[in-house]
């Protein structure tokens, strides 16, 4: 039976006219959304006094441990991939501005803050390849045992297909980091 047909029968049981049906209806609904307006209100409470944070994919999580963030430097409280990288964007941001800002005031000493930045800018990207063929471009966290160079979270498992016991690239960077070496010292001599 439904609502309104108990109504119907009530109303008849009890001889009501049609104005007192109306108005009991009237009062029936007024209740009704008291009620549900209590216990959403209720809801909402109990879900703000909860308020544990957490993550709503592990992609995000690893993202944010990958950049070093955590839970606490966001103020929502399921943390989405997209809101860790705007996060990130802001922290590079406010790095970039910081910087300049270091830059103007210390001119002076302009030629070993030169170093510091350039040492600084130098984003070390991962050396794993993505399903393109193209060089991840994630900034290198994670070393595996056995690894003989740094991975991004996503690569670190398969490591071993980016690297092979022959690496000539390994011998490169070296004599790439010896040049620099030499350079630094030539100018440090110049200087002098």
């Amino acid at each position: 039976m439904s609502m309104i047909s108990e109504i119907s029968s009530y109303c008849s049981k009890y001889s009501i006219d049609e104005e007192g049906q109306k108005e009991l209806l009237n009062l029936l609904n007024r209740s009704l959304c008291i009620i549900s307006s209590e216990i959403l209100n209720k809801e909402k409470k109990e879900v703000k006094v909860e308020g544990s944070k957490k993550y709503k994919s592990r992609k995000a999580e690893e993202y944010a441990e990958e950049h070093g963030l955590s839970l606490s430097d966001f103020s929502i409280s399921e943390v989405s991939k997209k809101d860790v990288e705007n996060k990130v964007r802001e922290m590079t941001k406010l790095k970039k501005d910081n910087k300049l800002e270091k830059k103007e005031s210390s001119k002076e000493s302009s030629k070993e803050s030169s170093k510091e930045i350039k040492k600084s800018k130098e984003r070390v990207i991962c050396s794993g390849i993505n399903k393109k063929g193209e060089a991840c471009k994630s900034v290198e966290t994670i070393q595996p045992n056995g690894a003989k160079k740094k991975y991004c979270f996503r690569h670190a498992e398969d490591f071993g297909s980016f690297e092979c016991d022959t690496d000539s690239s390994d011998e490169e960077d070296e004599k790439e980091e010896e040049k620099c070496l030499e350079v630094e010292e030539e100018e440090l001599k110049e200087e002098e």
